[in-house]
């Protein structure tokens, strides 16, 4: 059946490619250039989102349905679980969708944003971060409730946000993504849904590629809660998964977006305002396209294996640090 459902989803991709014009016109959502901080010349589909919810919305379909052999309770408690799952994902995924449209204000999708986190936390199950564990000083530290889900709340937000900020050039975020798809498929955590996502954004950069679609705020959105989500929960299901571990992989759109953050309050702006001040637009400046994506590909992932399959996190977590500011800072 598993087989059956990767073709389903193949086709889908092809019809989806083929009709891409055609989707976005009817639904009248592109990106437009500014001539500024964007780097396109004409306008292009915002339909990277869609390919990717509606490849989640058909394996979903399969499963709710019982016509797919995939067992998903070592990742949901129940069919409940997996709903709310899956109605967060369309959530976040629709934000991104009218913001993508309709350009909403930061303030409220950022308000928008704490209210359902808040209430996907507090009614999901094993989605509360209660411990901290640190492994090179060999610590754990339990969290009060209160704590655990401030904690758990900033986690996501950071990491949501970090994510849609990441994606201003082609290739980064989607490929960045397939790594991470990667990742739960070797650990083989959830391993179906995550090959599924892989697939369409396949299909996406070959539309990227070619300047035919970018992801949007509804991509990057659903990705972002869609790894939050994941790694929260594989941390709190695994006992051998350290805090740093998972740090490794998510370090640097974090870094980005926290460096920016206090760099455009210092200069007496809004925290959303956007620039091009980007880890990628400065590296842009001096390398191709392709040598930026590589210097930022490899600064996530080299130090997030060795870390993780081998240890030394404070080591590797360091060299992304180091790495990180001597890019920025030899502007």
């Amino acid at each position: 059946m598993t087989i059956i459902v990767i073709l389903i989803s193949i086709l889908f991709n092809i019809f989806f490619i083929i009709n891409n014009n055609k989707i976005a016109n009817f639904l009248n959502i592109y990106d437009q250039p500014d001539f500024n901080r964007k780097i396109h010349k004409s306008n292009v589909p915002l339909t990277g989102g869609i390919i990717i919810i509606s490849n989640i919305l058909i394996l979903s379909f399969l499963i709710l349905l019982n016509l797919s052999d995939i067992n998903f309770y070592h990742f949901f408690s129940n069919y409940f679980d997996f709903v709310i799952f899956l109605i967060s994902g369309i959530l976040f995924f629709l934000i991104g969708f009218f913001d993508d449209k309709y350009k909403i204000s930061a303030i409220k999708k950022f308000l928008l944003m704490i209210f359902m986190l808040l209430l996907i936390i507090l009614i999901s199950d094993n989605l509360l971060i209660n411990e901290i564990k640190i492994s090179f000083i060999e610590t754990v530290y339990s969290l009060p409730t209160y704590l655990s889900i401030f904690w758990t709340l900033l986690c996501f937000l950071l990491f949501v946000n970090a994510l849609n900020m990441f994606d201003g050039i082609n290739y980064q975020v989607s490929v960045y993504s397939i790594y991470l798809c990667i990742f739960f498929i070797v650990n083989n955590y959830f391993s179906i849904f995550f090959i599924i996502i892989l697939i369409s954004l396949t299909f996406f950069l070959f539309l990227n590629h070619k300047n035919k679609a970018f992801l949007g705020d509804s991509g990057s959105y659903l990705l972002g809660f869609i790894f939050s989500y994941f790694f929260v929960k594989f941390y709190n299901t695994s006992n051998y998964i350290y805090t740093d571990q998972i740090v490794l992989f998510m370090i640097i759109p974090g870094l980005d977006l926290m460096r920016l953050f206090i760099y455009r309050i210092y200069k007496g702006n809004f925290p959303f305002t956007p620039d091009k001040n980007h880890l990628h637009y400065i590296l842009l400046e001096k390398n191709s396209l392709i040598i930026t994506n590589l210097k930022v590909f490899l600064l996530i992932v080299f130090p997030s294996i060795m870390g993780f399959y081998f240890g030394y996190t404070s080591i590797f977590l360091t060299i992304q640090l180091i790495v990180y500011f001597f890019l920025v800072l030899r502007r």
